[in-house]
């Protein structure tokens, strides 16, 4: 089918539902981007398909016949854009004679479209209350779009209502049949004459030879009520070079292309009215000793001639007691009459048979000059459709890393920035800082330390993407910030967080120090409680996070140690009984919090890396136990001690040591890579003595 018809689908669709429903619909049927041109072809079920894409995408109480009743509608009113609502007028004054008429309005379109496969339609009976129309196609599926349409012409052009009832649907291997019984005012039509009133009407009419008609219908072929032909116009038989065409079968020698009914002496009897094709089916030429040298442009030009159309009507001849196809050769320009072996002079003298191949090939150059430019710009449109959706998903892409989909929808929808500001009571917030990396800064050149830095940024953004969690934001300073339960609420917000952070713990081990070469260590903390979020900025607007929450977890992070994520107890509270292991590690006196409890985030339940994090923290804990014990039999205070060589305050010492031997040698000294922790089994093994006497840690 021509785009004509797809066309008038989704200018009215667009019209009523809008183009973000259209583009839905193409996407629904795998055509998504397509341009639909008028004069291209496309494949007959494409129309099924946007109904079924409709149904899909509406929510509307209709099915897909409503949808193609409603596609009917749309191109008999699509049409009038194009100037063929001229034509539909001037079929007749009644809507009777449109009836009547539809396949020689098929014909006129022939020209713009000529490889237009159309249906045929016959009125079988007419009364002064309607008509029985039969409706014949090579598609199927098809009725209520050509119901559509009957009803949208009667409507618009001779302003009546009709109702229309399926007397008839018969599916066959050809096509469909179906017939439909149409009611309307039909008082235009009047019954036929008697047939002694008929015959009185030609009785002074003089009978024409032979020699006259068939100069007058030069291609014209009679056959008997047997379908033997018995005589054929002198062009005929010159055109087709054989000697055996009159006492064959004509349903043998020529192929019925339209209408589509059996080609039967009965039905051709019946259907006199319309416009019929038949076209070359088995040419035998007259001449059989042919040269080698000639064969290949003999058969050539035979299989044109098999090509070649001939239209006309169907006549009855009662003196004769046989029919008459009074055609004439379906060619549209010089082209055509070279290639089927045609000469101007072949053509009816007395029809416009000729000046359509004259003025045809006059225009038929430049028609096909707009065509092509037509469908060169078609295609370049649909390119740069292909190509907006590409740049329109990088633009998406990059705006949901900046803004959470939700709010960047209702900023796209013209949402006020301020409206997205909004309290959420449950948010589990995650700070990590990649350990010593301030030394890393002093010592590594500028491009090692964008690579680094991108390297564990790039990794821990591929893992993000598997929790339902928000990157907050990432500091120059290596500290990576994420959120659990915001913008969408969540209530597994501290479970995905705690998930990830497990995982970005050990992704970090899995990258390097650009200057060492040693493995990098994470160090993490979380907290959960209430925070108020929402976009602030206008030239560069960013969702942020406010709150007491937000500190406390960076708080965490930086009393946490390297490899270890850090609780506090509202986070502890929310991971019980939800498949991880905490363990207690005691009071810590926070700066600007006070005394808190406060946990360690062993790992998942069951998970043997677990079960050794867990021995891990009970040797260090029996181990600081005995420490404190000693320290209080000596009358020292520990407390100042732990201070000043905890693990945020190492680097001031570090700092101070290298001043030193600054001063003693001229030359600065590298960086010395830090003794690595030996590996959690080994440590448990040494520490097997001390288990008895440690103290019992908290498991959750």
């Amino acid at each position: 089918m021509y785009g004509l018809l797809l066309e008038s689908i989704q200018h009215y669709i667009i019209e009523k539902y809008g183009i973000d429903q259209w583009n839905q619909i193409l996407e629904y049927v795998q055509q998504k981007n397509i341009v639909f041109t008028t004069h291209k072809i496309y494949t007959d079920g494409l129309i099924k398909k946007i109904a079924k894409g409709c149904c899909h995408v509406f929510n509307e109480q209709k099915n897909e016949e409503d949808y193609l009743l409603f596609f009917g509608q749309c191109f008999v009113k699509f049409f009038n854009h194009c100037g063929y609502d001229k034509i539909v007028r001037l079929q007749g004054r009644h809507f009777r004679d449109f009836l009547h008429g539809i396949d020689n309005l098929h014909e006129m379109m022939r020209y713009s479209y000529p490889q237009m496969q159309s249906p045929s339609f016959l009125v079988q009976s007419e009364d002064r209350y309607g008509c029985v129309l039969s409706y014949r196609s090579k598609r199927t599926g098809y009725r209520n779009y050509v119901a559509g349409q009957l009803t949208q012409c009667a409507k618009m052009f001779y302003d009546i209502d009709i109702e229309l009832e399926i007397l008839l649907e018969e599916i066959l291997d050809t096509g469909c049949n179906v017939t439909f019984r149409i009611n309307f005012d039909n008082s235009a039509y009047f019954a036929p004459l008697q047939a002694s009133v008929q015959s009185n009407l030609y009785d002074d009419i003089e009978f024409i030879s032979n020699e006259l008609f068939f100069k007058v219908f030069p291609f014209s072929i009679v056959f008997n009520k047997d379908m033997i032909v018995t005589m054929t116009g002198d062009r005929m038989s010159k055109w087709l070079d054989t000697n055996d065409l009159i006492g064959s079968y004509i349903n043998v020698r020529f192929k019925l292309r339209r209408p589509i009914l059996e080609f039967t002496w009965d039905s051709i009897i019946t259907h006199q009215t319309v416009v019929f094709e038949l076209q070359c089916a088995n040419l035998t030429p007259r001449r059989h000793s042919i040269t080698t040298s000639m064969t290949s442009l003999f058969e050539k030009k035979l299989y044109s001639k098999h090509k070649l159309i001939f239209r006309g009507q169907m006549k009855y001849i009662p003196c004769w007691d046989a029919i008459a196809f009074l055609c004439n050769p379906l060619v549209g320009s010089l082209e055509d009459m070279t290639r089927v072996g045609l000469y101007i002079n072949d053509l009816n003298l007395f029809d416009c048979s000729r000046d359509i191949v004259l003025n045809g090939w006059q225009y038929a150059s430049q028609l096909e000059f707009s065509l092509e430019q037509q469908q060169e710009k078609s295609k370049l449109i649909e390119e740069n459709m292909k190509k907006q959706d590409e740049w329109r998903l990088k633009s998406e892409t990059l705006l949901y890393s900046m803004i959470p989909r939700t709010i960047a929808e209702r900023l796209k929808r013209g949402d006020d920035p301020i409206k997205t500001c909004e309290t959420f009571d449950q948010v589990t917030i995650l700070f990590s800082y990649i350990v010593d990396f301030t030394d890393i800064c002093a010592e590594a050149s500028a491009m090692q330390i964008v690579k680094c830095i991108n390297a564990v940024f790039t990794c821990f953004d591929a893992v993000v993407d598997k929790y339902d969690v928000f990157k907050v934001e990432t500091l120059g300073d290596a500290v990576y910030m994420v959120a659990g339960g915001v913008p969408d609420r969540n209530e597994n917000h501290a479970v995905n967080v705690a998930g990830l952070a497990i995982e970005l713990v050990e992704k970090a081990a899995s990258l390097t120090d650009p200057v060492t070469g040693e493995n990098l260590q994470l160090r993490a903390g979380m907290h959960t409680g209430s925070v108020v979020g929402g976009i602030v900025g206008k030239r560069m607007p960013q969702y942020c996070l406010f709150g007491d929450t937000v500190n406390t977890a960076s708080r965490m992070q930086s009393y946490s140690e390297p490899g270890r994520i850090h609780l506090s107890e509202p986070c502890h509270e929310c991971l019980k009984g939800k498949g991880f292991t905490t363990v207690y590690r005691g009071t810590l006196n926070v700066k600007g919090k006070g005394e808190m409890n406060t946990y360690w985030l062993a790992g998942r339940e069951g998970e043997r890396r677990t079960k050794v994090i867990c021995e891990l923290l009970k040797a260090e804990k029996a181990k600081k136990m005995k420490t404190q014990y000693r320290s209080f039999d000596n009358g020292f205070d520990l407390h100042g001690m732990h201070n000043i060589t905890s693990s945020a305050n190492f680097s001031l010492l570090q700092a101070g040591a290298i001043k030193e031997d600054s001063e003693n040698n001229e030359s600065k000294p590298k960086r010395v890579p830090k003794k690595k922790a030996s590996c959690p089994l080994d440590i448990v093994a040494e520490s097997t003595s001390d288990e008895q006497a440690s103290p019992k840690p908290v498991f959750v």
